[in-house]
């Protein structure tokens, strides 16, 4: 008798997913080995647009407001994206910026089409302009579109 139940645990426990990512594993291994060209995705025109969001002025500089005294100034930045590609997967931004200012890597979020960054200038730099450029990958990086803001530190 306890061979018959030790078989059936082994049975029922070898058929239980071990991961909840299994499931896309499984979707993406039938759409990869579907050969009947019937499932088909539609294209998506990805967009990625950064946003300051802080004042801007008429030359499209946003102006930010630095905190005078030894601490940084937080401010949340971003861009209006597509948030998921294709397959499913978070879109993904990469920042740089020529001071080391901004966070280096962000996801979209799931839920709405943006993408956020924080950035942390010091009173130091007041008066100083950057530009800080992003880059979005989708697909797996097979697409990649480009953005930049200028900001001026008051």
């Amino acid at each position: 008798m306890n061979k018959i139940i030790l078989g059936l645990l082994i049975i029922f426990t070898s058929c239980e997913k071990s991961s909840p990512l299994d499931d896309y594993i499984d979707i993406y291994e039938t759409l990869y080995n579907d050969t009947t060209n019937e499932h088909t995705v539609d294209n998506i025109n990805y967009q990625f647009n950064m946003v300051g969001r802080c004042q801007q002025d008429n030359n499209g500089y946003y102006q930010l407001i630095v905190n005078p005294g030894p601490n940084q100034t937080l401010h949340r930045f971003g861009a209006y994206i597509t948030n998921t590609d294709i397959y499913g997967l978070p879109s993904q931004v990469i920042w740089s910026c020529n001071t080391p200012i901004v966070n280096g890597t962000s996801f979209a979020d799931p839920n709405v089409d943006s993408v956020f960054c924080m950035m942390t200038p010091d009173f130091s730099m007041q008066h100083d302009t950057v530009t800080i450029y992003g880059r979005a990958w989708f697909e797996e990086g097979d697409i990649i579109l480009t953005d930049s803001i200028n900001v001026i530190f008051e």
